[in-house]
């Protein structure tokens, strides 16, 4: 009987006691008035939800605990104190230098929330810690667009596309809708067709639509824009390491230009856009994935391009500040996908094909 006794009685001492009950009568200001500096005060009513109390003694103890303010999010997000939750991401991260994750969840939180200012705040502080990071781009692109910050949000977008990386068909839809619309709020109707144009061309077989189509001819229609629509068809032979060259006008001004299916942009030397009258004024600055790696441009627009009948109006170019040798010997630019999506190109038999695009039922 004794010895029952005493096994009981070690039991009872190796059962955790229960934890207080503080959310019931103490003060959370007073009790976490340390973390409430570092976070931001909360509502007593959230503070006292006893699986919110508990987080908040986790941070108490350690104040930068990453899986303790993730959950401290959940909860608050769950309970409908959104806004605490994205200040308090947003200021963890601030006062412990991690992890960039937490910004995009205030940023998130902040766009639900329709904070744009305060979105593009936080954003601008992810893209402080994160220059490469795509998400970074396309969260402050959404933020900067709700503000009414139309150019500096195409910035964003076009940043986004680049760093994505060379298999361009996985970038959502959203990204280029978003740089669509940017275009359209700044009335340039023409060149709002040609993020449409480009993401139908990253996978024809199923974007190439009539939905698609109704959209790009929508802007064309707003825009009163140019581009052939008789059917043409241009085609140019692959000579060594499959590289095709063609002459193409910019403006009028013929250049020699690398055909690139995988350039987003039509590309040129700074020297030759002078010479094309290519206006840099007010143009941004964009970062462009090259073979020799990422590098600066200007994101502007040429008034005109043609390639022997084909021709396409108001299309976003990237002018470059580089030498002579920087797209080969005596080539001036690369002929991208601003202005190859507008039409259908095919590659085949040793020789790639460019033509009108055909109407689709």
């Amino acid at each position: 009987m004794l010895k029952r006794s005493c096994a009981v009685a070690l039991l009872l001492l190796a059962t955790p006691a229960p934890a207080i009950a503080g959310y019931l009568d103490e003060d959370p200001e007073e009790v976490f008035s340390a973390v409430y500096e570092r976070l931001g005060a909360l509502p007593i009513k959230a503070a006292r939800d006893p699986y919110i109390w508990l987080r908040l003694e986790e941070l108490k103890r350690e104040p930068c605990d990453q899986k303790s303010i993730n959950d401290l999010a959940l909860a608050l997000d769950k309970a409908g104190y959104r806004r605490e939750a994205a200040n308090g991401l947003y200021k963890f991260v601030m006062n412990c230098g991690a992890p960039v994750t937490a910004l995009h969840r205030s940023i998130d939180i902040y766009l639900r929330l329709t904070d744009y200012p305060k979105a593009v705040e936080v954003a601008d502080e992810f893209m402080r810690r994160a220059p490469s990071n795509r998400e970074a781009h396309y969260l402050r692109g959404v933020a900067l667009e709700g503000a009414g910050d139309y150019k500096r949000a195409l910035v964003d977008y076009a940043n986004a596309i680049e760093l994505f990386g060379p298999d361009k068909k996985g970038i959502s839809s959203r990204v280029f809708m978003h740089m669509a619309a940017a275009y359209a709020a700044l009335n340039r109707f023409c060149e709002a067709t040609a993020p449409i144009a480009m993401w139908v061309a990253l996978d024809p077989a199923s974007r190439d639509n009539s939905q698609t189509q109704k959209i790009i001819a929508d802007y064309e229609a707003k825009g009163n824009c140019t581009s052939s629509t008789e059917l043409h068809k241009e085609s140019f032979p692959q000579r060594g390491q499959n590289v095709v060259t063609v002459k193409a006008e910019i403006n009028g001004v013929r250049g020699l230009f690398v055909l690139d299916t995988g350039a987003t942009y039509v590309a040129m030397r700074s020297k030759f856009a002078d010479r094309a009258k290519v206006s840099q004024i007010g143009a941004s600055d964009i970062t462009m994935a090259t073979a020799n790696g990422l590098t600066k441009a200007k994101l502007t627009k040429a008034d005109k391009v043609t390639l022997g009948k084909l021709v396409a109006t108001n299309v976003p170019v990237a002018v470059q500040d580089t030498d002579e040798k920087s797209y080969g010997a005596g080539i001036d630019g690369l002929l991208g996908m601003s202005f190859l999506s507008r039409f259908e190109v095919q590659i085949a038999n040793g020789s790639i094909e460019v033509r009108t695009r055909r109407p689709r039922k």
